[in-house]
């Protein structure tokens, strides 16, 4: 509700208008009666007012006087002078102090509601008015932000660029242009961004544009009359910028600096190449200030793509050696390959995905996978997304490869019995293999000599060695009893590119001779043949 004050010298006119009117039902509240303008002026100094209901002719300050007061010291208490036909007027004269209207007398209560009503009208229309221009006024700074932050992201119209400059009092002309993007190292909450940026704005009051974005970083627009300076200045501006803010809050600060434009409507260009270089900070460089035309030379003059090669068969030997440090040694490798390269975030992604894959196939055919196993590499996997940093996607892939060796480790009875079963499989399709060897058969498996040696003699009894002469004996004698093969083809079939060696073998394990062993199994047949 408005407050109204009523003031007249007469105390019948106060008392009859106060009882005959309706205020509640008009939107109204009665705050007050006086006798004249002094005293008004002293009521609404204890408690203001939104409409004076005023007489005109009274003592001391008249209603002329009293309506000059309210437009020079409470603007928005409108004023309603009650006068007669004699005072018309020099009651006319209080239009240059904005009176709303006039009421003549005799008063009469309709013609006074109305009044009051259209008197309401207009209050209702300077209070929406002053809740918009408040509104606006106190969200004029982050209304600015905006239309800075749309500009850099192309998204304010070449035409309208002009208009919102001067709707926001912004003076931005110059010969070219430049956008910088300033990313605290660390984390940083939106109240704190907020403060470094008021700090860049102290401390540049000339040619800078300051202002920052949801994704926790600055944006610094810059102006100069001489292209050839600007490149110089912009790495000035952001490497005194940077400083005050380690100063002050303690925060270190990445400065991708885009390319330089020609016009206002070109700042999208070179927010743009500044955004392109922000993609490659997860590969944790040393803050500092990023050029994107220096950029582009390291980037193409780099391969762009790790060599993966045996690495993935390099890791799971070392899940199945228990090797922890072998793998982190891979992890380095990979770390300091993408820095040198500038590899993409998601290329590293396929790069480790494809390391888990390998020893989760590994795994699996072990029959060592659990579905809580399962579900933590699924975990992994889908967070590598998620990590700011390399060294946080490899601390997530290093968590993966310690439970994988874990798993191994408290299967290493199965996994080592697996082992042998594998390596006597091997050796009996692989037997007639002259170079067959221990190292072969371990390079094959993926698993080192001194692990494999120990686990196959606990499963077979046997070294290597043994079960493969084994093997080729066993060979050696279904040969000579069902075949006329000469003892050199029986040898080479058999893996020895030696035959007098192949003889002693079979001496040594049958007690005879090749020859002497045939002429026995087939007289034994009935079937010998000289």
């Amino acid at each position: 509700m408005y407050k109204v004050l009523l003031v007249d010298d007469e105390i019948l006119i106060r008392e009859r208008i106060s009882q005959r009117i309706p205020w509640g039902s008009l939107g109204y509240e009665l705050a007050g009666t006086c006798e004249n303008g002094k005293e008004a002026i002293g009521f609404m100094e204890k408690e203001p007012v939104d409409l004076v209901l005023t007489d005109i002719c009274m003592p001391y300050v008249d209603g002329l006087e009293l309506a000059k007061y309210l437009y020079e010291n409470r603007i928005r208490t409108k004023a309603v002078i009650i006068t007669g036909y004699d005072e018309f007027e020099y009651a006319k004269r209080a239009v240059e102090y904005r009176v709303l209207s006039y009421v003549l007398k005799p008063v009469t209560a309709v013609e006074l509601i109305e009044k009051l009503k259209d008197a309401k009208k207009i209050l209702d229309g300077e209070a929406e008015n002053l809740k918009v221009r408040s509104y606006y006024e106190g969200s004029y700074p982050l209304l600015k932000n905006q239309f800075l932050l749309q500009l850099g992201q192309g998204r304010v119209h070449e035409d309208q660029i002009e208009d919102k400059l001067k709707e926001f009092h912004i003076d931005f002309t110059g010969e070219c242009y430049c956008a910088a993007i300033l990313c605290p190292r660390e984390q940083t909450e939106k109240k704190e961004l907020s403060l470094m940026a008021d700090l860049i704005r102290k401390q540049w009051t000339e040619d800078v544009l300051v202002t920052e974005d949801d994704d926790g970083q600055i944006l610094l627009y810059v102006k100069k009359k001489n292209s050839s300076q600007i490149k110089k200045e912009m790495a000035v501006i952001c490497n005194e910028s940077a400083h005050t803010i380690l100063q002050k809050t303690g925060k270190t600060m990445y400065c991708l600096i885009g390319t330089c434009v020609f016009n206002l409507n070109g700042l999208s260009f070179s927010y743009e190449k500044a955004m392109e270089m922000k993609e490659y900070l997860y590969l944790e460089r040393e803050p500092g200030i990023y050029e994107w035309d220096r950029f582009q030379k390291y980037r193409l003059g780099a391969q762009g793509v790790v060599n993966e090669g045996e690495r993935e068969k390099r890791v799971v030997l070392a899940v199945r050696s228990n090797l922890e440090e072998e793998i982190k040694t891979e992890l380095f490798h990979i770390r300091e390959e993408c820095r040198a390269n500038w590899v993409t975030k998601n290329k590293v992604v396929v790069i480790y995905q494809s390391l888990i894959l390998a020893v989760m196939n590994f795994l699996e055919r072990l029959n060592l996978v659990e579905d809580g196993f399962f579900l933590k590499e699924q975990e992994i996997i889908s967070g590598l997304f998620g990590c700011s940093y390399l060294s946080q996607m490899e601390e997530k892939v290093l968590d993966f490869f310690h439970t994988a060796l874990e798993l191994v480790n408290s299967n290493r009875g199965s996994y080592g019995e697996h082992q042998a079963v594998a390596a006597l499989e091997y050796i009996n399709t692989h037997y007639s293999d002259c170079s067959l060897s221990l190292q072969e058969i371990c390079t094959k498996l993926a698993i080192s000599v001194s692990y494999f040696s120990s686990a196959f003699k606990n499963y077979t009894g046997m070294t290597f060695v043994e079960a493969l002469t084994k093997k080729r004996m066993e060979k050696a004698m279904e040969l000579l009893e069902n075949t006329n093969l000469k003892t050199y083809q029986v040898a080479e079939k058999c893996g020895y590119n030696d035959a007098n060696y192949f003889s002693a073998i079979f001496k040594k394990t049958t007690e005879k001779t090749p020859k002497e062993y045939a002429g026995l199994r087939k007289n034994r047949k009935g079937t010998y043949e000289n």
